[in-house]
C-alpha cells in the first residue's frame, strides 16, 4: 500500500493520539486502584487484627470472666460476653475452656461444641497473644487470641475476638468511595486533556496527518533539488533549516546538505547584511548582492508562524542569469544606442556635406571634413590613450556622440585616465554605472531650460580609488525623493514604468565593489555623482 492509500485508511492521527493518551492514563489507574486496594486492604487487616487482640487480652484479663471460666458457669459467661458485644464493633467474640470447647459463641446452639479454625494452639498450650486469619463457623476473618490465665497462673481457657471479612468489603467500600469519586474525575479531565492535547498537535501540524506530512517533506526535498536557483531557508538566528544542492554551488563550499542543516550560516558566508536586512518582515526581490566573491540576484521571503516571524527562504542565482534587472542596461542596448547615434550624425554630416557640394562650395566641404574628422580624432586618442578598458572607452564614445545629437556638450576633464581596472569590479558594471549616471545627467539637462547644457565628467585611478565624477546643470533632485533616490522603483519621472532601476543598480555595483556615492548640489543648479572604489577592496 502506497503513502496516499495510507492517508485514506485508519483512524485519525488525532484519534490515535487521543486513544493512546486515554489508554496510558487508564492504565496508570487501574495499577494505581489496585495498589490502593492492596495497600488499603493490608492497613486494615493490620489495624483490625491489632483491635481484635487489644480486645481479646483485655477480656481475658477480667476477673469475673476469670472466675466464671474457671467454673464453667455458661450462664454467667453468656451475661459477660453479651454486654461486651454491645459495646464492641466486633463480629463475634468466642470463649473457649482449657480444651478449646465452646463456652460461648454468637450461635447458641454452637455452644459445647469445639472451636473452628485451628489457630488455639498458641494460646492453650503457651498462653500466648496473638492475630490469626483463619475460617471458623461464621466464615473467614481476623481473630486476636489470647489465653485466659487464672490467679494461680494456670490456662483455663481462651478468648477468640474475630472481624468477619464482610466487614472488611464494608470498610473498603467507605474508604474507596472518595477515593472513586476522585478516579472518575481523574478520568474525566484525562479524556478532556487528552482531546485537546491532540488537537493541539493537529493543529500544529496544520491540520496534516503523519503520512502527509512525510509526503511533503518528501515533496519538498525533490523541488529543492530540481530548482535551478540556489535556495536557503534559516531561521531568525541564522541556523540552517534547509538548503539545495544549488544553492551549496553557488557558496562555492564541498560540505554536503546534511553538513550544513542546523549551522549558523555566518560559517559559510563573508557577506550576510542581505540576510539579515531591516525590516525583518518585508520581502526583498532581485537584490544585487555579493557572496563569497560572486555577484547574485537575491530574493527574500520572511517566514511566518501565524503572525510570528520564525525566519526567511533566501534564494539567488547568478547575475547574468537575470534579464529583467538589467533590460535597461544591457551592453547591446547601449551598443545599439551608440550605433543609432553615430548613424544619424554621420547622415546629418553627409547631407550638410552633399548640400554643399552641390552647391559648388567645394572648400567649405572639404573644410568641415577636416574639421568634423580632427575633432574626432583627437577624442578618439583621448580616449584611446588615456581609458584602456575598451568597453568603457566604446561608452563614453557612444555617449560623446549622444550628447551632440542631443544640443549637449559632455566635457571630459583632461585628467582622466583608466589604467587598471579594479579587481573589486568587472567592466560590465563599470559600463553600467557609468552610461546611467551620464544618461540621467542629460535627461535631467534637458528639462533645465536655463542650463549651460554641458555635462563634466571626471575618470581617474591615479590614487588610491577609483573615482568616476559626473556633473550637470540640470533640474537637481526632488527633495521629495532625495533621501530613496537609490531605492529600486523610485524615479523622478513622470512616467515611472520600467524606471526606478538604473540608480538602484548604481548603487549595488558600487557597494559590492565596496565603494561608496556622494550627491551633492552643483552652482547655480543641478546635481554631482561622486564614486569612490576602492582598488585592493573586497567584493
Amino acid at each position: 500500500m502506497n503513502m496516499v492509500e495510507k492517508m485514506k485508511t485508519g483512524a485519525s492521527f488525532r484519534v490515535k493520539v487521543f486513544l493512546l493518551i486515554f489508554a496510558l492514563m487508564s492504565l496508570q489507574m487501574i495499577f494505581m486502584g489496585v495498589n490502593f486496594h492492596q495497600s488499603l486492604l493490608d492497613t486494615l487487616e493490620h489495624q483490625v487484627g491489632t483491635r481484635a487482640l487489644v480486645q481479646a487480652k483485655e477480656i481475658a484479663s477480667d476477673p469475673n470472666l476469670i472466675q466464671e471460666v474457671r467454673i464453667k458457669n455458661i450462664p454467667a459467661i453468656e451475661r459477660i460476653i453479651n454486654r461486651l458485644t454491645k459495646i464492641s464493633d466486633a463480629s463475634f467474640i468466642v470463649i473457649g475452656d482449657n480444651d478449646g470447647t465452646r463456652l460461648s459463641h454468637p450461635n447458641k446452639e454452637n455452644i459445647g461444641l469445639p472451636m473452628q479454625g485451628g489457630d488455639n494452639a498458641g494460646a492453650l498450650e503457651r498462653g500466648e497473644s496473638y492475630i490469626s486469619i483463619s475460617k471458623g463457623t461464621l466464615g473467614y476473618g481476623v481473630r486476636g487470641k489470647s489465653a485466659i490465665v487464672d490467679f494461680d497462673g494456670e490456662i483455663i481457657g481462651v478468648v477468640s475476638v474475630g472481624y468477619l471479612f464482610n466487614r472488611f468489603d464494608e470498610w473498603l467500600v467507605f474508604y474507596a468511595k472518595p477515593v472513586s469519586y476522585e478516579f472518575l474525575a481523574i478520568l474525566f479531565l484525562t479524556l478532556i486533556g487528552a482531546w485537546l492535547f491532540s488537537s493541539h498537535i493537529k493543529k500544529k501540524m496544520n491540520g496534516m496527518e503523519p503520512s502527509e506530512i512525510a509526503l511533503a517533506l518528501y515533496l519538498q526535498r525533490s523541488i529543492l533539488q530540481s530548482v535551478y536557483e540556489g535556495i536557503i531557508a534559516i531561521d531568525k538566528s541564522g541556523k540552517i533549516l534547509a538548503v539545495n544542492k544549488s544553492a551549496i554551488d553557488l557558496l562555492g563550499t564541498d560540505k554536503k546538505v546534511s553538513e550544513i542543516k542546523n549551522r549558523s550560516i555566518l560559517e559559510y558566508l563573508n557577506h550576510t547584511q542581505f540576510f539579515f536586512q531591516t525590516p525583518y518582515e518585508e520581502n526583498i526581490k532581485d537584490e544585487i548582492v555579493s557572496i563569497n566573491g560572486k555577484t547574485l540576484i537575491a530574493n527574500r521571503v520572511a517566514i511566518f508562524d501565524r503572525e510570528m516571524l520564525i525566519g526567511w527562504v533566501i534564494s539567488f542565482r547568478h547575475k547574468n542569469d537575470i534579464n529583467s534587472l538589467t533590460a535597461e542596461l544591457t551592453q547591446i542596448k547601449q551598443y545599439t544606442d551608440n550605433l543609432r547615434v553615430m548613424r544619424h550624425e554621420h547622415a546629418n554630416k553627409l547631407s550638410t556635406i552633399s548640400g554643399l557640394i552641390e552647391i559648388g562650395e567645394y572648400d567649405s566641404a572639404l573644410s568641415l571634413i577636416n574639421n568634423e574628422n580632427i575633432k574626432k580624432q583627437q577624442l578618439i586618442d583621448f580616449i584611446r590613450s588615456r581609458i584602456i578598458c575598451k568597453q568603457v572607452a566604446g561608452i563614453l564614445l557612444g555617449k560623446y556622440s549622444r550628447s551632440q545629437e542631443l544640443g549637449l556638450q559632455l566635457q571630459f576633464d583632461p585628467t582622466c585616465q583608466l589604467y587598471n581596472l579594479p579587481d573589486n569590479i568587472d567592466d560590465d558594471e563599470l559600463s553600467a554605472i557609468i552610461g546611467n549616471l551620464i544618461d540621467n545627467a542629460f535627461e535631467a539637462t534637458l528639462k533645465n531650460p536655463d542650463s549651460d547644457k554641458v555635462i563634466t565628467l571626471l575618470i581617474t585611478d591615479a590614487g588610491k580609488e577609483l573615482v568616476i565624477e559626473i556633473g550637470d546643470n540640470g533640474c537637481g533632485i526632488d527633495p521629495e525623493i532625495a533621501g530613496t533616490i537609490f531605492n529600486r522603483g523610485v524615479t523622478s519621472k513622470n512616467d515611472d514604468k520600467g524606471h526606478g532601476i538604473g540608480l538602484y543598480l548604481i548603487n549595488r555595483y558600487v557597494t559590492n565593489a565596496g565603494g561608496v556615492i556622494l550627491v551633492d548640489n552643483a552652482e547655480p543648479k543641478g546635481t554631482i555623482f561622486s564614486i569612490f572604489i576602492p582598488k585592493n577592496g573586497n567584493r
